[in-house]
């Protein structure tokens, strides 16, 4: 097992408590330790009560509830994430923009690493190592983590203007795809990033938006359905509290 206990011996349990009991974060009751099988280094998420919070406390992998059903927020990615979140708050603490992110860019290829020590498929795990390295370049890359973020908003309005030339005017628009590959080349070691969150963002981007939709028109039947009996139509939407407004970073 790639994780451990405290003592050494392999991890078989993961000690959590939802705290108070109707919120989406769980403390760790005791603590795990990963040893990156790259560089030998051993990492270590501490369970709650041995530094001041945020330390200790996890919402586990941060998907929204919207997209479980594509990526569950607990499972073989439970313990990952339990590690990825520490680690995220450990930089967001570092008072140099620049330090930071190149050690949430070493520990997210570390989460990388771990989901897949953990048997976590190989796209599933480049989608949630794509994902917290976009939190990661809004948070801590200034104007070039933007401009990356950017291009991949373009990248994908580009893919898409190709699919519906594609169906109205002929099949030849479709080389017009290849065009965000062809861009992100000047990013170098970033480029991997911006092609797995343009194109995979464009390839699920239909399935997200019919699963919102979904989503929605269930929420407004729960809603009426409140109204009508008495209760409250805002209890639908589970109030929670976004992790930036509690000084929290958002995490894998």
């Amino acid at each position: 097992m790639p994780f451990e206990r405290d003592d050494g011996i392999p991890l078989d349990e993961i000690l959590l408590a939802q705290r108070p009991a109707d919120v989406d974060r769980f403390e760790v009751r005791a603590a795990i330790v990963y040893v990156d099988p790259l560089t030998g280094r051993r990492y270590r998420a501490p369970a709650a009560g041995e530094q001041p919070p945020p330390h200790g406390v996890t919402d586990l992998a941060s998907v929204p509830s919207a997209l479980w059903g594509l990526i569950a927020s607990y499972g073989r990615q439970s313990a990952p994430a339990i590690l990825h979140d520490e680690r995220s708050r450990v930089a967001a603490e570092l008072p140099d923009r620049g330090a930071a992110l190149a050690q949430r860019r070493e520990d997210d290829r570390v989460f990388h690493t771990a989901l897949r020590e953990q048997g976590v498929p190989r796209l599933r795990a480049r989608l949630m190592w794509a994902w917290v390295s976009a939190d990661r370049e809004f948070r801590h890359g200034g104007a070039l983590g933007w401009l990356l973020l950017g291009q991949v908003a373009v990248g994908i309005l580009v893919i898409v203007a190709a699919v519906v030339l594609a169906i109205v005017a002929g099949p030849w628009w479709l080389a017009l795809a290849i065009a965000p590959a062809v861009a992100a080349l000047p990013w170098w070691r970033m480029a991997p990033l911006v092609l797995a969150l343009t194109y995979s963002l464009a390839a699920f981007g239909p399935l997200i938006v019919a699963l919102l939709a979904a989503i929605a028109v269930f929420r407004v039947v729960e809603a009426i359905v409140e109204l009508v009996t008495g209760g409250d139509p805002a209890s639908v939407v589970r109030p929670t509290v976004a992790p930036a407004e509690r000084g929290e970073p958002t995490r894998g």
